[in-house]
């Protein structure tokens, strides 16, 4: 009883690891788990909260600040003013407590929070900029995988075609029928079919190894992936997509242009708080101090009142102007960056329409070319099983259908690629495939 129940265990125990081992993948897991593993992410969180910290800095200026002061001094002799503190002693102790308390600074602290708050939506953007990124190579390389895996399909089919035609010409070979030339290349051809197959299993394992390492090495060691491929290709063939409407997107949401327009809000803020210079802070302020020759202290004394602080704009107080005029000029520099990449985005976008149109075009005559090729095939085993045709015909028509299965297979993938890099150049966040 007790083997019985040990040998459950241990079955249950290998079930379950062979179960963990196979997981398969849907894109939006993937990208979801190299979101949470993906370091520069986690940096770039750090990096906004560390920002926002310096709010919290500012708005301790709005606090009052408090000094104390204590010293011990001896003269060589005392002045008549001080003898009145002091008597006839030479020692001079003083004490000295003040409380400052900022008033009114003209909405500079303000503005510099709100400058604060808007250099913490660069790194937000950067951190959209970077999961956009990163779903797209997600996707790049998901594709590219899947590619490889039915490559490997594809390869397998035609070994076992191959393999079929063997056995055939090794039984028309036994009675006499056709001669042993006939046998070989049906292995010279299998073994070529084998040696691709082994190419293409290296690739796959490439590709994994990529996309595990997008994922922060989290995969599990043969993982799977869902393919939804053929859904995705009859969703996405027959799509029309509008340059206009995409121009407009793109203008609206793609990371690199709302860069440009966070960083020209922020030389907006900067101008202002230049000009807050001009303007005088207002500080009320309230001291007390004790002066005498011995401890413990007499000669209280105190006095309230209210500071102005104001510099001159005169001379090197005036560069504040300076600041204002060289940051124009970055305004405009970021103008014309900001024409430069919107230019350079339109481009890829027009690309990949194209991209799309010949993709498309060729999908309708790659598939038909698929189906001749397996009539083709049907036809040349039919006639060299009956004795009418050569092993060279079988050959070739299993080569021509391989190799327009691959083409097939390729076009799919390129237009989903294409499709991938499209969402990525118009900066849309969601995916494109679900």
């Amino acid at each position: 009883m007790g083997k019985i129940i040990y040998s459950l265990i241990t079955v249950l125990i290998l079930s379950g690891s062979n179960f963990a081992q196979n997981i398969e993948y849907s894109l939006s897991q993937l990208v979801n788990i190299s979101f949470q593993n993906n370091p520069q992410l986690k940096a770039n969180d750090k990096n906004i909260q560390a920002g926002l910290k310096q709010i919290d800095i500012l708005d301790k200026d709005y606090q009052p600040q408090i000094f104390f002061d204590l010293n011990f001094s001896r003269w060589d002799w005392v002045m008549p003013n001080k003898q009145k503190y002091l008597g006839n002693s030479l020692n001079d102790f003083y004490s000295d407590f003040r409380i400052s308390q900022l008033i009114y600074d003209w909405d500079r602290n303000s503005l510099q929070k709100e400058y604060v708050d808007k250099s913490a939506n660069l790194d937000r953007n950067f951190g959209k900029k970077l999961r956009l990124a990163i779903s797209y190579s997600i996707a790049r390389n998901y594709l590219e995988l899947l590619k490889a895996k039915r490559t490997v399909q594809i390869q397998e089919e035609a070994i076992a075609q191959l393999k079929e035609h063997l056995k055939n010409a090794e039984a028309l070979y036994s009675i006499g029928r056709v001669s042993n030339l006939d046998v070989i290349k049906a292995n010279v051809q299998i073994e070529v079919a084998h040696d691709e197959l082994a190419k293409v299993e290296n690739q796959l394992d490439l590709q994994k190894n990529i996309l595990n390492v997008l994922c922060g090495n989290s995969l599990s060691g043969s993982f799977d992936l869902v393919d939804n491929v053929d859904e995705w290709w009859k969703e996405y063939s027959t799509k029309i997509y509008d340059f206009s409407e995409l121009k407009s997107l793109l203008s609206s949401r793609h990371p690199d242009l709302e860069n440009i327009n966070m960083q020209k809000e922020l030389r907006t803020k900067e101008i202002q708080i230049y000009n807050k210079d001009y303007y005088p802070s207002l500080y009320a302020f309230g001291i007390t101090n004790v002066e005498d020759s011995k401890i413990p202290m007499g000669n209280f004394n105190w006095n309230v009142g209210v500071t102005v602080s104001y510099s001159l704009p005169f001379f090197r107080g005036s560069n504040f102007q300076d600041k204002v005029e060289q940051t124009e000029i970055k305004i405009a520099a970021l103008n014309e960056n900001e024409t430069a990449i919107l230019q350079q985005l339109e481009a890829n976008v027009k690309n990949n329409l194209l991209k799309l149109d010949d993709f498309k075009s060729r999908l309708s005559g790659s598939e038909k070319i698929v189906n001749l090729a397996e009539e083709s095939l049907i036809t040349a085993n039919l006639k060299y099983n009956i004795g009418k045709g050569n092993s060279l015909d079988v050959l070739d028509a299993e080569t021509v259908l391989t190799t327009a299965k691959l083409n097939y297979n390729q076009i799919i993938i390129d237009l989903l690629t294409t499709i991938a890099e499209l969402n990525y150049n118009v900066g849309n966040d969601e995916l494109p495939f679900r």
